[in-house]
């Protein structure tokens, strides 16, 4: 097995790790005994070690990437059948395989899933003993006795025959080298003594019916002279001289290398190779077993999804090997929060969830998964610096909650999305109401791709107003939803679930798509100094590709890059802020503007804000609600002032009133944008706007 302290690897992140299982099996299966093939799932070739080579006639290079010619004709079709009706797992099964020069001969072939991280299988491996001397040994052993003490010297596997009473009368050389005993020394010896202690009722229960005439063919594991264990497939067969049972002949072939092979996988297939924790399938098949439990029992069983909140944040800026650092740390918090018989796994990326069998209420399980968020928010140690991170529980019960495996870490998981929805950081319980939520949710998610995909997302411009001179300085880009039953819809209505499942990466990138294409197409009539504003998300700021499209969207569209402008919120700056310096300062390098939206709404380090390469600071509407309120208005100087400061303009959002227009100047503030002036329009409504020149000659019930 592979070992379950992660502090014994040798490596501290995923790639080293990943390198070490791959001179692990390189190790076990390169000069093995058994021939060791990896087939895509269209049964390809990937992988033959030097076995394969020497068993079947074919180099490397002329195998890989055929489909699997070792499969005799005549069994073709039955083999592929019953490998996907096995779904890529067969246990020790005997065949028939073909050479490359078309001979046939026995195996002992086993077949298992490769899975990938999120469960699914991208490949399966075939483990082929060549049984061929193996049969041949079955068949001598009806042959004469002058037959049968050749085939019994020279027997590659070991032979070894016993008396009735299990004492070992004759062995050959391979049986010497096998156990690692002289022949004097296993001449005195009886069949217990060479039993791994584990299995000597299971052997003995063999020898009996071998003795009785009935022939027997398993595997087991018996002890080697230095007490190690040999992994053996075995057959006992009766001796029988003139029809009489006179003692047990046993012959036995050293399978230790085929069942390390086959155990590394299976700790693949089912375990995660970087927390060492079970996986989702794993966790899955441990959840049947414990309902079929709790049901014979009539107990209870809480299952606890849990998601750490800000994990991307830390791969995003300081790399994989930090997130990897901070998931191994996060299994070991885990596992010291649990009882020995709870089951901790790891879904994949930053989940993981919680099996508690056997507890009396819910309210028993609620103290660990208080503990639970309670260690994870204490601090994680990377590059020399502590960083924090908090946690999502969301907690389902049986039967209450669920009956099945799926049903039950479906409430989990809606539980716990719930908990995301209202801020993180804490504890749900999943209700019945939840389910319906959650079916919404589903539906608009599936709408916006409907709607990503048919181009049902348009944009309106909002323009930006100089106030003395009345011109349009620019204009802000504003996402709108053309529903085709609902009619427009506005972002209130559907930003939060993009951004949840990640669509408003792609929605972003289409509204600067359209807004860079449509600025472009005003500045060709006769707008040069029309500059657009695009608003970015917190996803879309934490990607490192965000430079790259942006420059993408510039050279498809030919729009100069001094005329885009890229907004994000005051709240997202402050964000991992190191990290969004970093994307900002490539940012400008390619020209762009960059401009604080909603600024006084959070909380800005001025000595970070000094270091931010922006532009322009956006007021937020908050402070211009009452302008000759003497608290509001000497924000919204200070923030002037600050801004002149730093060298930076200022533009303020929301104005409504004369009275904010008139007063607004006083303060500092010269450039607007508002209801006052303009709602957001479309662009044939917006090029209305233009020719006319400035928005005090614009009829507002026209548009």
């Amino acid at each position: 097995m592979l070992p379950s302290n992660q502090g014994s690897y040798p490596t501290q992140n995923m790639e080293d790790e990943l390198h070490f299982y791959q001179e692990m099996v390189e190790a076990l299966t390169k000069n093995a005994a058994v021939a060791f093939i990896i087939c895509d799932l269209q049964n390809r070739i990937l992988h033959v070690n030097q076995t394969f080579e020497h068993m079947f006639g074919w180099s490397f290079d002329e195998i890989v990437g055929q489909a699997l010619p070792i499969i005799p004709p005549s069994i073709q079709e039955d083999f592929y059948r019953v490998l996907a009706e096995k779904k890529w797992e067969i246990s020790v099964v005997e065949t028939l395989k073909q050479r490359k020069n078309l001979t046939l001969f026995h195996v002992c072939e086993t077949i298992t899933p490769i899975r990938d991280s999120s469960g699914a299988v991208e490949s399966y491996a075939c483990i082929i003993d060549d049984i061929t001397q193996r049969k041949l040994s079955e068949r001598a052993l009806k042959e004469s006795e002058q037959k049968y003490k050749s085939l019994f010297d020279l027997n590659p596997d070991s032979v070894i025959s016993f008396d009735m009473n299990g004492l070992i009368t004759s062995v050959n050389a391979a049986t010497i080298k096998l156990f690692g005993y002289t022949e004097e020394e296993l001449l005195v010896l009886d069949f217990a003594d060479i039993c791994e202690p584990a299995q000597f009722e299971f052997l003995t229960a063999k020898f009996a019916q071998a003795a009785l005439g009935i022939p027997q063919n398993f595997e087991s594991t018996m002890l080697h002279k230095n007490k190690s264990k040999v992994e053996l497939n075995q057959i006992l067969m009766p001796i029988l001289i003139d029809e009489e049972i006179c003692g047990v002949y046993c012959l036995t072939k050293d399978i230790t290398v085929r069942k390390r092979s086959e155990e590394l996988i299976q700790n693949m297939a089912y375990f995660d190779s970087l927390t060492n924790l079970p996986n989702r399938r794993y966790f899955e098949n441990k959840l049947s077993v414990q309902l079929e439990k709790s049901n014979a029992d009539s107990s209870r069983m809480a299952i606890l999804f849990l998601d750490l909140d800000g994990f991307k944040q830390i791969n995003d800026s300081l790399g994989h090997a930090a997130g990897d650092i901070v998931l191994k740390e996060v299994a070991e918090r885990l596992n010291q929060c649990v009882r020995d018989h709870d089951t901790v796994a790891r879904l994949g990326g930053d989940e993981f969830t919680v099996c508690l069998p056997m507890i009396n209420d819910k309210e028993a399980a609620l103290p660990v998964a208080d503990r639970i968020l309670q260690e994870m928010r204490l601090p994680y140690l990377l590059k020399g610096k502590e960083f924090y991170l908090s946690a999502s529980i969301g907690l389902a019960f049986y039967p209450d909650d669920g009956n099945d495996v799926d049903s039950l870490m479906r409430s989990a998981d809606t539980a716990l999305y719930k908990v995301k929805e209202q801020g993180k950081n804490h504890i749900k319980l999943y209700t019945p109401g939840m389910n319906d939520e959650a079916i919404e949710r589903q539906l608009l998610e599936n709408e916006l791709k409907h709607a990503l995909d048919h181009d049902e997302f348009v944009v309106h411009y909002q323009p930006q107003i100089h106030v003395h001179t009345k011109q349009i300085t620019g204009m802000e880009a504003l996402i709108r939803w053309q529903h085709p039953k609902k009619g427009l819809l506005y972002p209130g209505d559907f930003i939060a679930i993009a951004e949840e499942s990640g669509l408003i990466v792609d929605m972003g990138l289409k509204v600067m798509q359209i807004a860079c294409s449509q600025c472009v197409e005003w500045q060709n009539q006769g707008y040069t100094t029309m500059r657009v504003a695009v608003n970015l998300s917190q996803v879309q700021l934490r990607r490192n590709d965000l430079v790259d499209k942006v420059r993408q969207v510039l050279q498809e569209t030919g729009l100069s890059p001094s005329c885009l402008e890229l907004e994000i919120t005051e709240s997202m700056a402050m964000h991992h802020a190191e990290h969004v310096i970093a994307q900002l300062h490539a940012l400008v390098e390619l020209g762009v503007l960059i401009s604080i939206d909603d600024f006084g709404t959070g909380f800005s380090s001025l000595s970070y804000l000094n270091k931010f390469p922006i532009h322009r600071l956006k007021i937020d509407r908050s402070f211009i609600t009452n302008i000759t309120n003497r608290p509001d208005s000497a924000i919204v100087s200070a923030i002037v002032g600050l801004a002149h400061n730093l060298n930076l303009s200022v533009i303020v959002e929301g104005v409504e009133t004369e009275l904010q227009k008139t007063e607004l100047p006083k303060l500092g503030c010269h450039e607007m944008q508002g209801f006052l002036f303009s709602m957001p329009l479309p662009a044939d409504q917006f090029l209305l706007m233009l020719e006319k020149g400035n928005v005090t000659n614009i009829d507002k019930s026209s548009i």
